[in-house]
């Protein structure tokens, strides 16, 4: 199994030639990476972990580039959304916590998550924050979307199993309390931005799912200036202290292959 990440929270794994590609999203941001809008066209099979404008905004101009053949899985919410958007029904799946998608080699579980729930300090940071005026054309572009890209609730949590690896892939940094997670998964993609404390936030979590690595995603700045460069070291050397044999991944956005081994 390999991955790649695109920024954001946007994910493509493969095995065995098959790809699947999570919560796709084309930076608004012109001075980092961008993912080739042409290859992320190519991959058929398209999860959705949320309805948030960062991780969907970009499916009309995928399914546009694609060759008709791709499918997206999704809640009821980001559904509704896509059809509003100009997708045509027949391509999204709609799926619910609980649901098993069989996508060969892989066997993907729908558990139900939590979105990560905005500290006041972030808030008020974003609010007041003097990039507002550097980037006016996207926080514009953002508060006249932000009601139509609702999370209403949904947000999911994807189990993907080949026949020789787990991996727990969360939309956002949260879980629901009534849910039972599987631990000791062999990867964890963790995403890591929404919070003052994230560095402290995010260790509340791992003693819960036990992962055996850890891939950080969705803490660099692709959409200012809502988006930040969310600085990971204080968790790693937490990580290291609390859980020394657990392997920490900071990936770089771009075109190179992750090997999980």
């Amino acid at each position: 199994m390999r991955i790649k990440w695109f920024g954001t929270a946007a994910i493509l794994i493969e095995e065995d030639g098959t790809q699947l590609l999570f919560d796709p999203f084309i930076p608004l941001n012109n001075k980092i990476f961008k993912p080739d809008l042409n290859e992320l066209a190519l991959t058929e099979n398209i999860l959705i972990t949320h309805g948030h404008f960062d991780h969907m905004a970009s499916l009309p101009d995928i399914v546009k580039h694609g060759n008709g053949n791709q499918r997206i899985y999704c809640t009821n919410k980001p559904r509704d959304i896509l059809i509003s958007m100009g997708i045509e029904p027949r391509l999204i799946n709609k799926t619910a916590p609980g649901d098993t998608l069989d996508i060969k080699p892989f066997t993907i579980r729908v558990l139900k998550g939590r979105h990560i729930i905005f500290d006041k300090a972030i808030i008020l940071k974003t609010l007041f924050n003097p990039r507002n005026l550097i980037y006016r054309k996207n926080l514009t572009y953002i508060l006249k979307n932000n009601k139509k890209f609702d999370e209403a609730g949904e947000t999911a949590v994807y189990e993907i199993c080949t026949s020789h690896k787990r991996v727990l892939l969360l939309g956002s940094l949260n879980l629901d309390n009534n849910t039972e997670y599987p631990k000791d998964s062999d990867l964890l993609i963790l995403p890591f931005q929404g919070r003052t404390d994230i560095n402290k936030y995010a260790l509340t979590f791992m003693d819960r799912l036990l992962p055996k690595k850890i891939l950080l995603d969705h803490f660099d700045d692709t959409f200012p200036p809502v988006s930040s460069n969310v600085s990971c070291k204080q968790f790693m050397s937490r990580m290291r202290e609390k859980y020394p044999d657990m392997q920490i991944i900071y990936p770089k956005s771009g075109n190179d292959w992750i090997e999980i081994l």
